[in-house]
């Protein structure tokens, strides 16, 4: 029976594929961790709805304005939202289809939603799904009911009452009815996900992880398959009961209905044929992006943004973990190579920061500045680094040198310079970029070779030559650098960095004067 539902989904779900360009999409996502009198508060379940509203931006072809968040609203604002959904779909229909997705992850019972201290009827819920003039409606609701270590979500059971079913009008195309759990069972919300089982899993497909047949497309069938499968599978190990996602589907037409494409993340990691075993992933927030069974002869691809990620694969008291980080349009391969053995305690997501498996890197570059002698112009140094990183801040020392000249009227000046920065930081990340914002103190030695006009004359009357002068002169002042990465352990970075220096004059004395520097290196993670 599970699969020809299956098998109608396939064949039956609206033809969206081909039209995407020219159908509206407009989503309401809500999320409510108070209910009613009664309900104990869930932790999880706004955000989960946030996460649902960013990831159905990023790869649901849904625009931010189009997308309609309500988290810690009650049924007032539910309604609110549904209507100015509606009043979109009103304007766009005469000129294409419309799509309207609706996600909810609220207390529940079998009667009503239960949103901060109001009660939403499913029966008017319905209603206002069937009011809506798109060509499909998809609703999925992830119901919650107070937990104890892993909570159950879902409605309350009533004897001898049907499932709520959406019926849908025969003018339109369809509707899809999506739900965490079969009738009379709990859901369950983990702490160890930090969210709903059942969303966990819906949020995991729609990165890619139910692409089947590896078309870069997840339809309804798809994703419902993934979460059906995985949900009930991971519900027999949580002692807390077996959860059934359930659904309820009336389509008419032909094709697919695509509901995610997640390359329009803009980057992805592929686990290689030779990893095997349960994996982590999360984001350098220490969120749980995805939970992959991975076995061995395979390779598995997760679509995410750019930016800074946690692989890991615990094995007992210990994993193997590494951090990877993705660049726009890059893909990441991970081989077991990549993988570095650590106490599990380390590769944990909770804690303070996120892991740095490879913190130190060195470095090879070219730096421009202002110069250290007043009239000599820039300067041009080559440069070889050393870097540590911890989670959220970095410390540097580099090493340069460079050699200047300057030609006067009365006299030349050979000039060598060794100079060492030493300097550290706080990281920010914004996607693959890292940013450091710091302070940098340099110390330079200088040697001075000064050739007058009339040396030749003075050397032959008095028997003299005017000897090299050295000495050592002082920098500080604030820099900022910005990395990126070109391969997996290979990073480009360019800094930038002003401040004060006790500068040489030619005559012997010094100044303090302001100086700015640019440099540009190639990093290599060790």
């Amino acid at each position: 029976m599970r699969w020809g539902v299956l098998a109608a989904l396939l064949l039956c779900s609206g033809a969206w594929a081909a039209g995407v360009a020219e159908e509206l999409r407009v989503a309401v996502v809500v999320g409510s961790n108070t209910g009613v009198s009664g309900d104990a508060p869930l932790e999880y379940a706004e955000a989960d709805a946030r996460r649902f509203h960013q990831l159905l931006l990023g790869v649901g072809g849904v625009s931010p304005e189009h997308a309609f968040l309500v988290t810690a609203g009650d049924a007032s604002a539910v309604r609110r939202a549904l209507a100015e959904a509606q009043r979109l779909l009103a304007r766009s229909r005469p000129h294409g289809r419309g799509t309207l997705v609706l996600y909810v992850s609220a207390h529940a019972d079998a009667e009503a939603l239960h949103l901060e201290g109001t009660r939403l009827p499913l029966a008017e819920l319905r209603q206002l799904l069937t009011a809506a003039p798109a060509t499909l409606r998809l609703a999925i609701l992830d119901a919650c009911r107070t937990p104890v270590v892993s909570r159950a979500k879902g409605g309350v059971p009533v004897s001898d009452e049907a499932p709520v079913r959406l019926e849908v009008p025969s003018q339109v195309e369809g509707m899809v009815l999506l739900m965490s759990a079969a009738e009379g069972e709990s859901a369950q919300e983990w702490p160890s996900l930090r969210g709903s089982l059942f969303t966990h899993h819906v949020l995991a497909a729609l990165h890619g992880l139910a692409d089947g047949n590896g078309d870069g497309a997840i339809t309804l069938s798809e994703l419902y398959a993934y979460a059906w499968r995985h949900t009930l599978a991971a519900s027999t190990r949580s002692g807390a009961g077996t959860q059934h996602p359930g659904f309820d589907i009336r389509l008419s037409g032909w094709g697919e209905w695509v509901m995610a494409r997640p390359a329009r993340l803009g980057a992805s990691l592929v686990l290689g044929e030779d990893v095997e075993g349960s994996l982590w992933v999360a984001d350098h927030r220490q969120e749980l992006v995805a939970e992959i069974r991975k076995y061995p002869g395979e390779s598995t691809r997760l679509a995410v943004r750019p930016g800074l990620y946690r692989v890991v694969r615990p094995e007992g008291q210990f994993a193997e973990a590494t951090d990877v980080r993705v660049g726009w349009n890059a893909e990441r391969v991970l081989t077991r190579a990549d993988f570095v053995r650590v106490p599990l305690q380390r590769a944990r997501l909770r804690g303070s920061g996120p892991l740095v498996l490879r913190p130190w890197d060195v470095s090879a570059g070219y730096a421009l500045s202002t110069g250290s002698v007043r009239g000599m112009g820039a300067e041009h140094f080559g440069e070889v680094g050393l870097r540590h990183r911890w989670s959220r801040a970095a410390a540097h020392a580099r090493l340069g040198f460079t050699r200047a000249y300057m030609e006067r009227e009365l006299f030349s000046l050979s000039q060598t310079e060794f100079r060492l920065s030493l300097g550290g930081g706080f990281l920010l990340h914004a996607g693959p970029v890292e940013f450091t914002l710091g302070a940098e103190g340099q110390g330079t030695w200088v040697r001075q070779t000064i050739r007058r006009v009339d040396a030749e004359q003075a050397g032959r009357i008095f028997g003299i030559k005017e000897p090299p002068r050295w000495g050592l002169i002082w920098g500080l002042g604030p820099f900022a650098s910005v990395t990126y990465p070109l391969a997996e352990r290979l990073l480009v970075g360019v800094e930038g960095a002003a401040g004060l220096t006790q500068a040489p004059r030619h005559d012997g004395s010094t100044d303090l004067r302001p100086s700015a520097q640019l440099h540009v290196s190639v990093h290599w993670a060790l």
